[in-house]
Parts: structure tokens; sequence; C-alpha cells
């Protein structure tokens, strides 16, 4: 189920995930073209108001009583709340700290405040530079971003609603867990590493590459992902958690093509249907969000932070390479995207 605003990666991601594994994807639409609706993937659209609107759970609610067999993947926080799905709870961030002790992880210092103007107030005692984002997104456009003096707070706190975390910025290599969890297995599991991320402080990956698993970690991703069920993954910055995704994510790509469908596992194992073994994505396949990863080589050509030919070396084409939204045989979710972007700047 696609975004409020239609341009989800994630969505689709994981409609062209499961129309490779023969699977007949539908996309939530609320209001603007969806990208994954413009996918040749998709087979169908579900009409629904937005999803802050109590309709939308029972517009989702009606179709999956009237299809039987059908089942539901969240392609954003606010989606998987809406619908109070498995995993619901752990799109509070505030929550996470508490949740990663539990688990033997550690996180940064974590601060809850009731909403932007309590941050606001209190601009002059926090030590920058912090991160702020939304204890739990409602919707696009309240993405983490990085907060350097008390002067810039005002400008981040605009986007947030509700009640806001900060933390301090952490510095350090980026990785990220996925796969697939069911009453407390592992049935899936893809490590990575982020190569590039965009935007460039506090972003996602714009160019990332399988690793060998962490197996010690991934014994803890139970406790840490305690309730939920299906697709998830975990961020970290060195090994610190930084954020949990319980549900299909940008990056999904990365894992399909190396060999861990992870929506298609879901569906399979929601339907009773669980691997023998744990499906593990092979290490050193490579994945690029072509647009993103543009924009962040440009940033740091201008930030003198690489030359221009060395950001020309990184965007060589590599045979095999996961592609994000960009693709010839399925131009239509970069399209709409573009257009989106398009309207955002006219406006």
């Amino acid at each position: 189920m696609d975004h409020a605003n239609g341009s989800s990666r994630s969505a689709v991601a994981a409609v062209r995930a499961l129309a490779v594994a023969g699977y007949r994807p539908f996309v939530t639409v609320s209001g603007r073209p969806s990208a994954a609706a413009a996918s040749r993937s998709c087979a169908g659209v579900l009409r629904t108001p937005q999803v802050n609107s109590p309709d939308f759970r029972t517009a989702v609610e009606d179709h999956v009583a009237t299809h039987p067999g059908t089942g539901l993947l969240a392609a954003s926080d606010a989606v998987l709340c809406a619908l109070d799905l498995p995993g619901s709870s752990l799109a509070d961030k505030a929550a996470l700290p508490k949740l990663a002790e539990a688990a033997g992880l550690s996180t940064p210092p974590t601060y809850e405040f009731a909403d932007a103007a309590t941050v606001l107030d209190a601009a002059g005692q926090l030590e920058y530079p912090i991160v702020v984002k939304a204890a739990v997104k409602s919707g696009s456009g309240e993405e983490a971003s990085r907060v350097d003096s008390a002067a810039d707070l005002p400008k981040a706190m605009a986007r947030l609603l509700g009640s806001v975390v900060v933390q301090p910025f952490a510095r350090g290599a980026m990785r990220s867990v996925s796969g697939v969890i069911a009453d407390g297995e592992l049935l899936a599991v893809a490590h990575q590493r982020y190569v590039r991320i965009w935007p460039a402080d506090c972003g996602t990956a714009s160019a990332a590459v399988t690793t060998e698993p962490d197996r010690e970690l991934e014994r803890r991703l139970p406790y840490l992902l305690a309730g939920h069920a299906g697709v998830f993954q975990v961020q970290f910055v060195g090994d610190q958690v930084i954020d949990v995704n319980p549900r299909v994510y940008g990056s999904l790509p990365l894992a399909v093509a190396a060999g861990a469908n992870l929506p298609a596992i879901a569906c399979r194992a929601a339907a009773g249907d669980r691997p023998t073994e744990v499906v593990r994505a092979r290490p050193g396949v490579r994945y690029r969000w072509l647009a993103g990863d543009v924009q962040r080589l440009a940033h740091d050509v201008r930030r003198g932070s690489t030359t221009l030919g060395a950001a020309s070396r990184a965007l060589r084409p590599h045979p095999g390479t996961a592609p994000s939204v960009e693709s010839w045989r399925d131009p239509g979710p970069a399209l709409v995207r573009v257009a989106e972007i398009v309207r955002r700047r006219l406006r």
C-alpha cells in the first residue's frame, strides 16, 4: 500500500518483487498519481481516502473481506499504523531505545518532546548537531533531518507533526539488516553496507552492497522485533540502532536481486508456506538509486569532498546492479516521480 503522496519507492519495489514471484499486486491510491500503480507489475488499483482518514481502514478492510486470500504489505509507517498491522508499535521511534536495550543493542541518546513547539522552547539547551524526526510519521515530508544550530531548528520543525524525537547526530558507517520474521523466527535475511546516502547528512541508501551475515546480530533481532510479522529493515550507524522499518523499504530491490525476495517470502509465510531454512541474500550484489546518487555525488563535488573525475567513475554502471525505480523496461514509476518533483518545484 502506497504512501499518501503516491511517490513511494518502497511501494514500487514491493509491487515489482511480488509480480516476479507470480503474485498480482494491487496498490492503494489516494489522490495524486501513484508511482507503484504506474508500474507494469501492478495488477490493479484500490481507490481509498487519504491514509489519515478513518475511512481509509474501512476501505482496505472491505476490499480484503471481498477478496479472500488477499495479503497486506505497508509501504509507509502511516499505512502500518492506520491499519494496526503487526509491527505498528515499532514505528514509534521514541520506544526504540527500550526495545533495543531488551535485545542487547544500543541506540544514540534519545529525547522525546510533545511537539515541535516544545523542541523550539528547548533550542538553547540542545547540543548540536542533532537529528530531529517525527516519533511516528503520519505521512510523507517528515523525513529525519540534521540540525547544526538553534537558528536552523525552526525550518526543520515546520514539517513535523505530533511528538518529536531528538538525538545527537551519529557519525560512522551505515549498514542495515533486512528480512522476514514470523513468530520470532527469521525466515530470510539480507545484510547491506551503505556506500552513499541521500540526503548526505541524514538520508537513505543511494548506493549499497550486500555483505556477509553478522550471525551474532541476527540472534538479537527477534527480541528487537518482538510482535512483528513480515518484512523488516533495521538500520545502524556503527553498532547503534538508529531506525526500524517494520515494512517494505526503499532499497528492497537489493535483497531481491541478491536472491531474497522478501515480499514474496512474507506473503507465502502468511499463507502457511514457510521456507525450510533461512533464505540468505548473496553478498557482493550492488544497488543504486540513480536520482539520489547523482544528487549525492554532485553535493560531494560542490563541497570538495570528491573530484568530478571520481564522481564520474562512481556513476559508471556495474553489471548486475539492482536499480531503484529507474527501469527502461518499466518506466512508469520513474516518470510519475519526476512529475511529482516538477509539481513541487513549480508550487
